[in-house]
């Protein structure tokens, strides 16, 4: 393992020279992927010191109202985004990012209204217009609610709080780039990945759609802000990567409008029909955006719930789709190998793109789907979190590193905690996933583009219990990794990604094969024991002391033989131990229940 001072080394963190001897040289402990023979430049804290971890978010994100005020009454359904998410999370008092272990990092309780011109970049106006009617027709009333679907409601200030939320991660853009920060965290809502160019985002799953708590996105506003605002400053290509446990979906029909498309749709009445065609295009700075815009999304896809015995057999679309019914594993073609586009220069006199055809338009985007799937009956406990983790080790991680992006953006949602009822099952993270794969979009970071990071809260929903509640330990894990990110420069290793796979599969497994064993060992004290009892049974000696007495020898105490350490020998063999023959519950003297009936007969009790 790692010596203090190898770590050290790893994470780039200088060493005084009296503390070497304690702490181990840097020369020591140092995985056999990095070339101790050329170590690093040593880090000098004067032109790169450590920095802090910028959180910013707007007091009107707590006005987006989804419902009456919350009470302690049963017959009150409190949908699942309410404004209790910011309070496990930013109360003065009970918060838990307010505790002692985030004093260092830099609160920010304002930012300005995104502007309509980078709220453009991402929407259509129409769907913007919209969205801003319908709130300002909405009493000012705590229990003033209109739904824009069965799933997302709006308040008369939701708009506001939209417009603040996406202004939040312009404003984090904008610290960052300006050297104050490495790295940011909004905490914002409403949230935004589900949210396209019109809103709704359909696919052929689900023909009906909805916003999915989703009014505007905001790490695409965000991400278009930093492309076109920062372009002169070494700000070209940008990375989103996506956590939740929900596709994405928005945020991909967002990066797939970067080229332009024209939409068809067949229309047939009775004394005609015709086809209308609308051209899209949404660019975010110029025709080389889809060159340069990277986005990733590891999330459930499959059915809504595990089929069981009655619904063995049927398809995905018979028993619901997982929501949004989107986001099937998928790797553009221009990941792995170029593809053909039209020539820039003759971009905006031909319009050449509109001809591409949707194959070529939708691969020439560079987009990773990962679609993890429902744990099947038979799966090694423990090996789903395993497969979470090998998602992004193997299929996103190696990408992104190719794609070397100068800003990346985090989709942070943490409902895919396995405690949480809003994921079916799928996903299954614990708080350790979250701090895991925020490490290593850092080490990322710190390779690419000097850890510049700007992460935006999305979903999560199990709030229950404040601040030891899911939600809350999840995003102060993710939160612990950014501001970890400040100090350390320890930067993306693959080999070292390699062997943690195989040594956490190894882990895995073999926590597997002891409760098989212990299970078997369980097992087979069970059949012993009835078996004693059936032949003392058929020998007719059981109403005996003596063979009472034998049977009750086989009686067994499961909890202590689950606990039981297995020895190197239990291992290797099952032979049976002077321990399975021993009772571990406390004998009992044997009751004639007839002759206490009498005896209490005669005593006048009974």
């Amino acid at each position: 393992g790692l010596t203090p001072g190898g770590l050290a080394y790893k994470r780039g963190i200088p060493i005084p020279s009296d503390l070497s001897t304690v702490l181990g040289s840097i020369q020591t402990g140092i995985p056999s992927s990095m070339d101790s023979s050329h170590p690093p430049q040593k880090r000098d804290l004067i032109i790169d010191p450590d920095q802090r971890t910028f959180l910013i978010c707007h007091e009107l994100c707590s006005s987006h109202l989804t419902c009456p005020p919350i009470e302690r009454d049963p017959d009150i359904d409190v949908p699942p985004e309410n404004i209790r998410r910011l309070s496990v999370l930013l109360n003065k008092d009970t918060g838990i990012l307010r505790g002692a272990e985030f004093d260092g990092c830099k609160w920010e309780g304002e930012c300005r209204r995104a502007s309509i011109a980078d709220v453009l970049k991402v929407h259509e106006y129409s769907y913007v217009e919209n969205i801003n009617r319908l709130c300002n027709m909405i009493q000012d009333h705590p229990k003033g609610i209109a739904h824009l679907d069965g799933d997302t409601a709006i308040s008369r200030w939701s708009f506001e709080a939209a417009l603040r939320a996406a202004g939040s991660v312009c404003d984090a853009v904008d610290r960052i780039m300006a050297g104050d920060f490495r790295n940011s965290f909004c905490a914002v809502r409403p949230p935004g990945h589900h949210a396209g160019p019109r809103g709704i985002v359909r696919c052929e799953n689900d023909a009906e759609g909805s916003h999915g708590f989703c009014l505007l996105n905001n790490v695409a506003i965000g991400a278009a802000y930093a492309r076109s605002m920062y372009r002169n400053d070494g700000i070209k290509k940008i990375a989103i990567i996506d956590f939740d446990v929900h596709h994405g979906n928005g945020t991909q029909e967002v990066i797939r409008q970067l080229s332009p498309n024209v939409e068809k749709a067949n229309v047939r009445m009775s004394f005609a029909s015709g086809t209308f065609e609308t051209p899209r295009y949404k660019p975010w700075l110029d025709e080389t955006d889809v060159d340069n815009v990277f986005f990733a999304s590891a999330h459930g896809y499959g059915p809504r719930c595990r089929p069981e015995a009655d619904f063995e057999g049927l398809e995905p679309h018979m028993i619901g789709w997982f929501y949004p019914a989107s986001g099937q594993s998928y790797v553009s073609e221009s990941l792995r190998s170029p593809v053909e586009t039209p020539d820039h220069n003759e971009f905006l006199l031909s319009q050449t793109w509109t001809r591409m055809g949707e194959e070529n338009r939708m691969n020439c985007c560079k987009v990773i789907n990962v679609g993890l799937s429902l744990p099947k009956a038979g799966d090694v406990p423990g090996m789903q979190r395993v497969e979470v983790r090998d998602a992004y080790r193997k299929r996103i991680l190696p990408h992104l590193l190719e794609f070397n992006p100068d800003i990346i953006f985090i989709s942070a949602g943490f409902d895919g905690h396995k405690r949480d009822t809003m994921n079916y099952g799928y996903v299954g993270m614990v708080e350790e996933d979250y701090e895991w794969v925020t490490d290593q979009l850092v080490k990322v970071a710190n390779t690419c583009c000097n850890g510049r990071i700007v992460s935006v809260l999305e979903g999560g929903y199990k709030i229950h219990g404040g601040i030891v509640s899911p939600f809350a330990r999840s995003v102060a894990s993710h939160v612990r990794a950014l501001v970890e990110g400040g100090s350390s420069r320890e930067q993306y290793d693959k080999f070292e990604a390699e062997w943690e796979s195989q040594f956490e599969k190894s882990i895995v497994e073999d926590r597997e094969r002891k409760r098989q064993l212990r299970m078997e060992r369980l097992s087979r004290a069970y059949n012993e024991s009835i078996q004693r009892r059936r032949q003392h049974f058929l020998s007719g000696h059981l109403a005996s002391p003596e063979a009472s007495a034998t049977a009750n020898d086989a009686s067994y105490d499961v909890d202590a033989m689950m606990k039981e350490p297995l020895t190197q020998n239990q291992d290797a063999s099952l032979e049976p131990t002077a321990d399975d023959e021993q009772p571990r519950k406390r004998r009992r003297n044997q009751v004639d229940y007839k002759e206490l009936y009498e005896q209490l007969r005669k005593e006048g009790v009974a």
